[in-house]
């Protein structure tokens, strides 16, 4: 019953490759709210793990992070990809594969903005990486396009022989 534009409009979806423009960081923010104040986009960058890289640049804030934030690592694109989802103040934010493509070093410093996200905002996560996902409320096993399976973490590795596989797979990586 709910109007897809009202459904769009409280979604922010971060993608597994964000495009990053060539412009500053406080800039790259603001494209999605031109009148953020400092203390939001500051906020932002906190609770997505990213506030500390920032300041420990010569130019902060205002640093130009090139074409696709190429002077960005993959991590620090996706940071901010998350900081400026954070920075739409949508109701739920979708991560669709978003850490997929990163090192393990780097997806806990996503998960800890993911943490961060938690009882402020609802946070559906598309992933086939299980460590991404392994402290969701809720987990939806999907399997050859149905949903096979529904539980938390634990009670998918017991009650779930597909999802035990792909678990004890990803351990042996």
């Amino acid at each position: 019953k709910l109007d897809k534009d009202v459904i769009r409009g409280n979604i922010s979806v971060i993608s597994q490759n964000p495009y990053i423009f060539n412009m500053s960081i406080k800039d790259n923010l603001k494209v999605v709210k031109e009148d953020a104040t400092d203390d939001e986009i500051i906020s932002a960058c906190k609770m997505a793990a990213l506030h500390d890289y920032i300041v420990s640049l010569k130019d902060g804030y205002d640093t130009v992070v090139g074409e696709s934030g190429v002077t960005l690592s993959g991590g620090q694109r996706q940071r901010l990809a998350i900081a400026r989802a954070l920075i739409q103040n949508t109701e739920i934010i979708l991560f669709d594969e978003a850490t997929s493509a990163l090192d393990n070093e780097t997806q806990g410093k996503i998960q800890d903005a993911i943490n961060n996200m938690q009882g402020i905002y609802t946070i559906l996560i598309i992933a086939h990486r299980l460590s991404t996902i392994k402290n969701a409320d809720k987990i939806f096993l999907i399997d050859d396009g149905k949903v096979s399976a529904v539980g938390t973490h634990e009670e998918l590795l017991m009650k779930s022989d597909i999802y035990k596989k792909l678990y004890e797979l990803e351990l042996k990586k």
